[in-house]
């Protein structure tokens, strides 16, 4: 039994250490997001949109921010799989996974009008 434990201790160790080392940059992700020129058609704070067709990116999920992102990325377009935007596709073709995931840590932290997941907890 000890034995497990320590293996399932050191397992668990093995992970967060994993996990620590593709942990989301905020300040890279910043970084990218002023490089990109996002605010350009996402507006000031990634919250007012150019055109209402554009979305409000600020408040949005981590995860959904970085799918997204991913889908522009993606080279065959399925029914199932992908985003079709000349515009995105192009911004976001010089991005590693990595990157992807600074600026969509970056862009979930800011507050807009859809930050609302603290009022729900």
């Amino acid at each position: 039994m000890k034995r497990l434990t320590a293996s399932l201790a050191a397992a668990a160790t093995a992970l967060a250490f994993a996990g620590a080392a593709h942990a989301a940059d905020l300040k890279k992700g910043e970084e990218l997001v002023n490089k990109g020129g996002c605010i350009a058609c996402h507006g000031a704070g990634l919250d007012k949109p150019i055109a209402p067709n554009y979305p409000k990116l600020a408040g949005q999920y981590q995860s959904y921010l970085f799918h997204a992102l991913q889908q522009y990325q993606a080279k065959h377009q399925t029914p199932l799989y992908g985003r079709n935007n000349a515009i995105m596709s192009g911004m976001v073709a010089q991005y590693n996974t990595q990157d992807l995931q600074d600026i969509a840590a970056y862009i979930a932290s800011l507050k807009g009008d859809l930050y609302i997941r603290d009022e729900m907890h």
